[in-house]
């Protein structure tokens, strides 16, 4: 304890402290971000019960198990996971800072003077206590806490982003292996089709003309299956990237386009705010600067530490005891600017992190609305290309009939069937482009509940 004669001199430094701390004005608050949240999307959603993660009641169970996969073994889910194991010892280091701090110190000396010698040995212990007063220590550790939320939330983003892209991806791969089997049956089609014009061409029915039509027909047809076999070439590397393997481990390549539910979990815009990992992450944002910003205002105000301490010392065989406590108090009474500049900057992060919050937000709500509007005229372009399909499919068959009675020759059956199979493409060209809007869809729609610390290690 300090002495009697002491002890007026600091309580007049303590009130003198509490009396400049009320005196600072902290600066105003910018206000809040105002969310207008819309009761309800402009297109009716298709709605579930189950409120797992969307994948594990919307795709098959085979490319569940793929996706599964992906969440343990995906580089970049590893990278976020460790990101947050640093942000939450970042969080224990903040935590710790408010609590006591003890240190030891040892030391030996010796000392030899006209053969008169003499050794001394010390041991001192020394500790901190700070007394939060302020609040500014909390604050910090709440930025922290919010910073560990903000990193959980980015790592539920990045679980959903790679799903999404290893499915469109799959997606693709599936697309161009189907489209090379249709392809090669409009080669055989198209060369069907030119050795018929060419015999034609020689009995004097059909014209030179006819038959470099189907030979250039023919020559851009052969061009195809190139660009379609790098397409899927490229899409199942993609597939062994995602999956954190190099493109010889990966086996079974899509041959097919999977079947993937067109039901949501989310009804409403306003339950994007709990289910979006980036609307998540955006809020704890906003939330740690504001906590910062608090801070930054406190640290006017005055600090207090608790000090305590013990020596032992021995000395030529005598050994004494010293033990100390004292209370220290600390004000920055002028500091050019310095902590007034630091308190401007926070605020105007704090500002900046509410306009990011209400960016992101709109960004959301018209992202959905734009798939929702999507996926409505994509079902539409199926239903009328189905139609078409079936024309065509008609029409084939009434050419091979007209053709089986020898009512016709065999050309227009060929031209009918090469109709059909480009109509063929299209559809499958359709049918893969819904799959895709199904696909972001569901990862615009987001995750159930917050970002769960149980699923943070990946």
């Amino acid at each position: 304890m300090p002495p009697p004669a002491q002890a007026p001199g600091l309580l007049l430094l303590l009130l003198l402290s509490a009396l400049l701390g009320g005196c600072l004005s902290p600066m105003e608050k910018p206000a809040t971000p105002v969310l207008h949240t819309p009761p309800d999307f402009s297109i009716s959603v298709p709605t579930r019960q189950v409120d797992d993660p969307w994948w594990q009641d919307a795709l098959p169970p085979a490319l569940v198990d793929r996706v599964d996969a992906l969440l343990q073994d995906n580089p970049a889910i590893r990278i976020a996971a460790q990101q947050v194991a640093v942000q939450r010892a970042r969080l224990d280091e903040a935590e710790a800072q408010r609590w006591l701090d003890v240190e030891g110190a040892a030391s030996s000396r010796g000392q030899r003077d006209d053969g008169d010698g003499s050794d001394t040995q010390r041991l001192a212990l020394n500790a901190r206590l700070p007394l939060d007063l302020s609040g500014r220590l909390a604050q910090t550790r709440d930025a922290a806490a919010y910073d560990l939320a903000q990193r959980l939330a980015d790592l539920e983003q990045v679980r959903l982003r790679q799903v999404q892209d290893y499915l469109l991806t799959h997606i693709d791969a599936a697309e161009a292996s189907q489209l090379l089997a249709l392809l090669a049956q409009q080669l055989k089609s198209a060369g069907t089709l030119l050795r018929l014009t060419e015999l034609r061409f020689a009995q004097g029915l059909a014209s030179s003309v006819d038959v470099l039509q189907q030979r250039e027909q023919l020559a851009a047809l052969r061009l195809e299956p190139n660009k379609v076999e790098l397409r899927r070439r490229v899409a199942t590397n993609r597939l062994a990237e995602l999956l954190g393997q190099t493109p010889d481990q990966v086996g079974g390549e899509p041959a097919a386009l999977p079947v993937v539910a067109a039901t949501f979990a989310v009804r409403k815009p306003a339950e994007l705010l709990q289910r979006r990992p980036d609307l998540l992450a955006r809020q704890a944002a906003l939330a740690a600067s504001d906590r910062r910003y608090e801070a930054a205002l406190r640290e006017k105000l005055p600090a207090l530490d608790l000090d305590s301490g013990a020596l032992l010392q021995l000395a030529s065989g005598d050994a004494s005891r010293v033990l100390s406590i004292a209370l220290e108090a600390s004000i920055s009474l002028f500091d050019s600017g310095r902590l007034d500049a630091r308190a401007a900057a926070q605020r105007a992060e704090l500002e900046r992190s509410g306009i990011a919050y209400l960016e992101a937000w709109l960004q959301a709500v018209r992202e959905n609305e734009d798939l929702l509007h999507t996926l409505r005229a994509s079902r539409t372009q199926l239903r009328l290309s189905a139609q078409r399909n079936q024309v065509a499919t008609d029409l084939f068959e009434a050419s091979r009939r007209r053709y089986e009675r020898g009512v016709s020759d065999y050309l227009p059956v060929l031209a009918a069937l090469r109709t059909l199979q480009q109509q063929q493409r299209d559809h499958l060209a359709l049918q893969a482009d819904q799959l895709r809007v199904i696909v972001r869809l569901h990862g615009a729609m987001g995750l159930p509940g917050p970002a769960a610390e149980g699923r943070e290690e990946g």
